[in-house]
């Protein structure tokens, strides 16, 4: 039914009955797949300009002139069809699979997904719009095969990587293009200090429902048209655009909460803590457990009754709301679509919130042989608060409820004021008039018009301009008042402010001509020129002599410290051509050259040219299929090529001086890189080969086989300190990525009242690093790269245990077998796991019955694993941080000797808590990641309202997370690195909501 309500909007037929009939007569048209009355169906009287629509029944009365017998019936995405007019007729429609065959956005433009030979996914934008996080990117993960989402941090609004089919790079970038409405946009972070993972994600400056469809464009034959930009894959984002037909009015309105997710961090209380204190200092220093706990409630000036669950005083559960408004339709030849947005989300945790106000005007028209438009998107948005990255700070809420702060100490004292102060008491450092402040603003403005010309005989000529601007003010401000270091200034005030502007013009001619009825040809010629503009200014300032009234901005500062102003741009120049051709709708051939040159790399090796060719065959077609009612499509595909990465810094290349670096009042300017005239394109080769298979007209299943090689790899090589630099980029270096992408849905049930849909994927990759710089590889704490291993290989000392007799850590004492140490510098390091999952993917159902509906999804990850690098300081350690409430109870004692823990002992002598498998988890998980339930009210209520649609639904994300048994965090999903710590926690959020259109 919903098909078919939105085919309604689109028809292009519009009749209107003429008085001169004699005779009246009455039908119904039906839908010949599923008997349901199709809404908005055509019927004229043959050789007659008479007719009119059928209603909301599907019915329909029209006057028969004289010596008129003859009806055409019709509607999008089914076969026309002319019957004898009788009374009380019924008319069954067949679906015309051509017409309503899907289609593949690429970006320049679009094809026939049945003639495609590329690898792509889709989803429509009604999935995005469920979820209620405020970056769509996420609603992809579980839904499409091959995209991975890295993101420790459920705080609104903040960056989280994508990989798709893969990390495909060693040192350059690894994130896809984003395109959306045909135009490249910017999707690069920034932040004043990259290592916080406090960063704003431009992607959540999309407001969800403005979105129609997003596709993710994987294989050479789908991504070498963007040539250097696609080596990490392609993300298209399709916005709604106005349809012909009566104007609508939509109004989604949605409010709830959010609130902490499932999980296992359970904190000891008071008692038990001190009770572990004290076993800490009496196995460390001997003594007395019970004098011991009288030193330590002296020492905390504990009263024996207070008991602070901290995390759970600075955890909350927060407002959720989210208002979009939109207008389309069509008038004549121009269809547009305005909308507007405003969604406020509280985080869970203290302070921290996002607000994001978007607005769009998507307008088209056409007149004669010119068509012609644009596409205007504006967002600002609002962040507050501290994400957390894995290096810890204090001043985040999190790392000081859980490091820093005691069970034994009150949020306030006796007379209302903070407690603790000097210990970074979370409450104090954000007081919302005089405690710290992380506020990140962002204005996104996006245009891009466009003209097409179109001369006939399937000859056009299209060009697209486009500028995307990210602005970005960011705000920190270290309390006068509450932080303690921010104390020792008092007070420091920093602004970071930068902008990055992306301007892209396209100019394309093609053409589309169909010959001998069975041959199909489609070429373009395109010409693309970008240019990438970025600064950044920052300043602070110290000294805030009113901070103790809350006057906090950096205009109020006593003392300026030095500025900071820096520049760059990149250009990029393209030509481009595509050609696609098929035979009988069963034979299809497809190919691609672009020849792009990059302002960044070396002068000797600035241009770079792109490739691929692809092929698809339709076997169902041939005469030994035909007429199976089995196998009712099937196609075979395969593809080939390359595509590059010019994803490096902007004068990479060049030997570049920086100026600032004074001596004794003189200016001056030092290196900081050295020139490399040979730097050039880092070149992945891509193979694809795969089937699309359909049984009984409902049941659907793609599969694919991919790898992928990134060679001349763009790699940071170490340089000797004399130079005065530290490394430079050169081409050295290759990883690959293979794997298997498998992807099923189909109708389960469909009749009259009743459509149940399922679907399920699954992604197996399997990444390795096949050259480094050097032969040696480049091993980390806990981590190694290395050839012939994943990028993202975990390489520590691994843990064997508790020894029962004396409460000691053991390890693995060699690299290989089972000998034992308790010494832990004598342990040796073993190959341990890697980051990356071995499968991933998701599944799901959708049932409508009737007005109601319902889904449920779920996305899992299996094969990886997770590294706790905060362990010790988040419940472990051995050195009076609050501890986790199962450390508490299950370590070593003599009473104890088969406890799960080592002896807790103060200052930990034995290194218990140092890097080792003992805080490597599996990241195996289930996630029942949405839940939605809807109804919409009968039309014989609304319309008495002039509504022609009405929905309440309630929808709820995040509901519960199966982790593996021994994992132990907030989350198991990871950072790009595959490392948790200090969590900011797992969000579940509710809410209800109301659809009307009217």
């Amino acid at each position: 039914m919903k098909q078919r309500l939105t085919l309604f909007f689109v028809s292009l037929f519009l009749f209107v009955g003429t008085a001169l009939a004699q005779t009246k007569v009455t039908g119904t048209v039906l839908s010949q797949e599923d008997g349901q009355p199709i809404i908005g169906a055509a019927v004229k009287v043959v050789g007659t300009s008479t007719g009119m629509l059928t209603d909301v029944n599907g019915r329909f009365t029209v006057a028969m002139p004289e010596g008129k017998d003859q009806l055409e019936v019709s509607y999008l995405g089914y076969q026309s069809k002319t019957v004898k007019a009788k009374a009380n007729m019924r008319v069954f429609l067949k679906t015309d699979a051509q017409v309503v065959d899907e289609v593949v956005v690429t970006g320049y433009g679009s094809q026939r997904k049945a003639s495609f030979t590329g690898a792509a996914s889709k989803v429509d934008g009604a999935v995005v719009e469920k979820k209620s996080d405020a970056n769509f990117v996420k609603a992809l993960e579980g839904t499409i095969t091959g995209v991975q989402m890295n993101n420790s941090s459920s705080m609104p609004g903040t960056w989280g990587s994508v990989y798709v089919r893969g990390r495909a790079s060693l040192n350059s970038g690894t994130q896809p293009l984003y395109v959306i409405d045909g135009v490249p946009v910017n999707s690069d972070y920034d932040t004043m200090s990259s290592s916080s993972n406090n960063a704003t994600d431009p992607m959540a400056s999309i407001n969800p429902t403005d979105i129609e469809s997003v596709t993710v464009l994987k294989d050479a034959a789908a991504t070498a048209i963007y040539g250097a930009r696609a080596g990490n894959g392609v993300i298209v984002i399709t916005t709604k655009k106005g349809a012909k037909g009566r104007h609508n009015v939509n109004v989604d309105i949605k409010q709830g909460f959010t609130a902490m997710a499932n999980n296992n961090m359970k904190f000891a209380n008071a008692e038990q803590t001190m009770s572990l204190y004290a076993d800490g200092y009496v196995a460390r220093y001997g003594g007395t457990k019970e004098a011991r706990i009288a030193d330590l409630t002296d020492m905390y000036e504990w009263d024996g009754k207070t008991s602070t669950d901290w995390m759970d005083e600075i955890s909350r559960k927060g407002y959720y709301q989210d208002y979009n408004i939109n207008i389309s339709g069509q008038t004549g030849e121009t269809n547009y679509y305005v909308s507007a947005g405003y969604l406020d989300t509280k985080g869970i945790i203290i302070a921290s919130d996002f607000k994001r106000y978007s607005g769009r005007i998507n307008v088209d028209s056409k007149f004669k042989m010119f068509k012609f438009g644009a596409n205007l998107s504006y967002a600002h948005s609002i962040k507050n608060g501290f994400s957390q990255s894995t290096s810890g700070s204090f001043t985040n809420a999190t790392v000081g409820a859980i490091s820093s702060m005691q069970p034994f100490y009150p949020v306030y004292n006796e007379d209302g004021t903070y407690s603790n102060v000097d210990s970074y008491n979370p409450f104090a450092v954000w007081d919302k008039e005089l405690g710290d402040i992380n506020e990140d603003k962002t204005t996104t403005l996006s245009v891009s018009p466009y003209l097409q010309v179109d001369f006939g005989k399937g000859i056009y000529f299209k060009s697209t301009f486009g500028a995307n601007i990210y602005g970005l003010r960011q705000y920190q401000y270290w309390s006068a008042i509450y932080n303690p270091q921010g104390m020792d200034y008092p007070g420091l005030g920093q602004q970071y402010n930068s902008q990055t502007t992306t301007l892209t013009w396209n100019n394309i001619l093609g053409w589309n001509y169909t010959f001998g009825q069975q041959h199909n040809l489609s070429l373009m010629l395109g010409q693309e020129m970008q240019r990438k503009d970025y600064w950044y200014e920052y300043y602070s300032g110290d000294n805030f002599p009113f901070a103790s009234a809350g006057m906090r901005d950096l205009s109020t500062v006593g003392h300026w410290n030095d500025s900071e102003y820096y520049k760059k741009e990149a250009r990029l120049a393209s030509y481009f051509g595509d050609a696609h051709y098929s035979f009988a709708d069963k034979y299809y051939l497809s190919a691609s050259l672009r020849h792009d040159g990059s302002s960044v790399f070396g002068s000797n090796k600035r241009w770079g040219t792109f490739w691929s060719v692809g092929g698809k065959w339709r076997f169902t077609g041939e005469k030994f299929l035909e007429g199976n009612n089995t196998l009712t499509n099937g196609t075979f595909r395969v593809s080939y090529g390359t595509v590059g990465n010019q994803d490096i810094g902007f004068y990479a290349a060049r030997g570049f001086y920086v100026s600032g670096s004074n001596y004794h009042g003189a200016s001056g300017m030092t290196p900081e890189s050295i020139s490399n005239s040979e730097l050039t394109w880092e070149v992945s080769k891509k193979f694809d080969i795969g089937v699309d298979l359909q049984f009984f007209n409902r049941l659907n299943v793609t599969l694919d086989y991919y790898n992928e090689k990134t060679s001349d790899a763009l790699f940071k090589v170490p340089l000797s300190r004399t130079t005065g630099m530290t490394e430079t980029y050169q081409n050295i270096g290759s990883i690959r990525n293979s794997g298997i992408e498998l992807s099923i849905n189909g109708t389960i049930l469909r009749n009259k009242d009743l459509n149940w849909t399922a679907y399920a994927n699954l992604t197996w990759n399997k990444n390795k690093v096949i050259a480094l710089s050097t032969d040696k590889p480049i091993e980390g704490s806990y981590t190694i790269i290395e050839a012939g291993r994943p990028y993202r290989q975990f390489y520590m000392k691994e843990y064997a245990g508790v020894n029962p007799e004396n409460g000691k850590a053991q390890w693995y004492k060699n690299a290989e077998g089972d000998e034992l140490t308790e010494n832990y510098t004598e342990a040796a390091k073993r190959y341990v796991g890697s980051a990356d999952p071995k499968v991933f993917g998701g599944f799901g159902t959708t049932v409508t019955w009737k007005d109601f509906d319902a889904s449920m999804t779920f996305n899992y990850r299996l094969g990886g694993k997770v590294f706790d690098s905060g362990a010790r300081f988040t419940g472990f350690g051995m050195s009076f941080r609050t501890p986790l409430e199962d450390v508490a109870l299950n370590s070593w004692t003599e009473d104890n000797k088969n406890a799960k823990y080592p002896q807790y002992i103060y200052g930990d002598p034995y290194s218990s808590t140092q890097n080792s498998t003992r805080f490597l988890y599996s990241g195996n998980f289930l996630r029942l990641s949405n839940v939605s339930v809807g109804y919409t009210l009968p039309k014989s209520i609304t319309t008495k309202a002039l509504i022609e649609k009405a929905r309440i639904y309630i929808s709820c994300d995040n509901l519960h997370t199966w982790a593996a048994s021994d994992f132990v965090g907030y989350n198991p999903e990871t950072f790009e690195s595959g490392v948790i710590a200090w969590q900011y926690p797992a969000v579940s959020t509710y809410v209800a909501g109301v659809q009307i259109t009217f």
